[in-house]
Parts: C-alpha cells; sequence; structure tokens
C-alpha cells in the first residue's frame, strides 16, 4: 500500500502526544518516549506543516527541542532548556528548530 497523504499542515505526533499552551505565542509539545532525534524531526515536520497551509499567512516558526531523563518527573528543567534552544534557533535567523 501506498504511503497515505495528509492534508496540509497536519502531522502525526502519536497518541500520547500533548499539546499545552503556556502563554500567546509559546507551546509546549509533550512527546513521550521519543527520542531526542525523533523529538527534533518532530519539530521539523510541524515546522514544514505550517508552511504547506495555504490559507494562513506567511509565518516563520522557531522551535526549540528539550529531552526529559528517563525517571524524571519535573519538566521544568526540560521546558528552560526548550526555551534557550528556542532563541538559539530564533538568533540563527527564524523558521528553524533547535535542539
Amino acid at each position: 500500500m501506498g504511503a497515505e497523504k495528509k492534508p496540509p499542515g497536519i502531522v502525526n505526533m502519536g497518541p500520547d502526544a500533548c499539546l499545552v499552551r503556556l502563554g500567546s505565542e509559546v507551546f509546549v509539545l509533550l512527546v513521550p518516549e521519543r527520542s531526542p532525534a525523533e523529538a527534533r524531526w518532530l519539530a521539523d515536520e510541524i515546522r514544514h506543516a505550517v508552511a504547506r497551509v495555504d490559507d494562513l499567512p506567511a509565518w516563520a516558526i522557531s522551535l526549540g527541542v528539550s529531552a526529559v531523563e528517563p525517571g524524571e518527573t519535573d519538566v521544568s528543567a526540560a521546558i528552560e532548556g526548550a526555551d534557550h534552544s528556542l532563541y538559539r534557533a530564533k538568533a540563527q535567523g527564524h523558521d528553524r528548530a533547535a535542539a
């Protein structure tokens, strides 16, 4: 069977993914059981999906990626790490993902 064609702007993040809005333009996406490389790939997929949506204005999206180590229960350090990665992505020219 061929690959299923997805509508523009749709990214399958898995059944356990959780998207949380922290501020006006700040969101956290939790994707359990993913390696840092998979999370980085997913960030790039989200970035490309936003660019494919015809009905949106030309947006640039920057994403920061971080990881919660196995056994950790407090995600605040990972959120802070993602925030630092986000600013690094923006410093590299916007419309990118950084880990």
